[in-house]
């Protein structure tokens, strides 16, 4: 809130920070390297409101140029942990417990 001289003062800055807390992020685009280097890239994590992150993999080809090809999906933003287990196939702690026919009980009950 702005006081009488027009400048901010320290009464409205909870307000200011609560009203900033409010905002989600309706875009993010972030390249993924190897841990602890710049180069080469390994791909990119994406995600687009009110879309899924999107983890894509770098593929080189033959005629010198590259391609992204989507690897896996999360509905919350992917640990590195998650990360990594999408980029060597495995799958994450939480589809391991919900796969198969107790994780589709889980689901619809």
């Amino acid at each position: 809130m702005p006081g009488s001289s027009g400048v901010m003062q320290t009464m409205g800055r909870d307000m200011r920070l609560k009203y900033a807390a409010s905002f989600e992020t309706c875009y993010s685009f972030r390249l993924l390297f190897y841990a602890g280097s710049f180069y080469p890239i390994m791909g990119a994590l994406r995600m687009a409101y009110p879309n899924k992150y999107e983890i894509y993999r770098r593929v080189d080809e033959p005629n010198g140029k590259e391609k992204y090809v989507l690897v896996a999906e999360f509905a919350e933003k992917p640990t590195p942990d998650d990360i990594t287990s999408a980029f060597r196939g495995q799958k994450s702690e939480k589809e391991k417990a919900s796969s198969g026919f107790w994780g589709f009980l889980s689901g619809i009950l």
